[in-house]
């Protein structure tokens, strides 16, 4: 994990301290390092005029929550099926940092919660915009 730290301080030119202190951040108030996205085809993101579209990448605790958050709110539709990847708060934040049209992070917090929460909404999390992770990974 050192190793993706050092790389991507190096790829962004970001200050490795203020990055290992903001992940350090991220954990603490997140609850974990390691969260499951769903991962979309390329061009499956596309708008209608054919312009990328402003997206906030949701990031749930375990698989199951993830499931059942896009089951929930029918967000995926026969033939696709959702594929998910585990990826760490370092590969979060490089996919923000290299996707401009990324515009928020939602660390979604505790599974359970997920049950009860209505469809339609982002679910209880850590919600930072894309400024807010510029400006605490050091980036003015």
């Amino acid at each position: 994990m050192e190793d993706d730290v050092q790389t991507l301080a190096a790829e962004q030119g970001l200050n490795l301290e203020a990055l290992r202190a903001a992940l350090a951040a991220l954990r603490m108030h997140a609850g974990g390092d390691a969260f499951y996205v769903f991962w979309l085809p390329r061009g499956s993101v596309a708008s209608d005029d054919g312009k990328k579209r402003s997206r906030t990448l949701l990031a749930f605790p375990s698989p199951d929550a993830a499931l059942g958050f896009v089951q929930r709110n029918r967000l995926v539709h026969p033939p696709n099926v959702p594929r998910l990847r585990l990826l760490s708060l370092v590969q979060l934040l490089r996919v923000i940092l290299r996707e401009p049209s990324i515009i928020a992070l939602h660390l979604v917090f505790d599974a359970e919660e997920l049950q009860t929460y209505p469809p339609g909404h982002l679910p209880p999390g850590l919600h930072l915009t894309r400024e807010d992770v510029l400006r605490l990974v050091g980036v003015q």
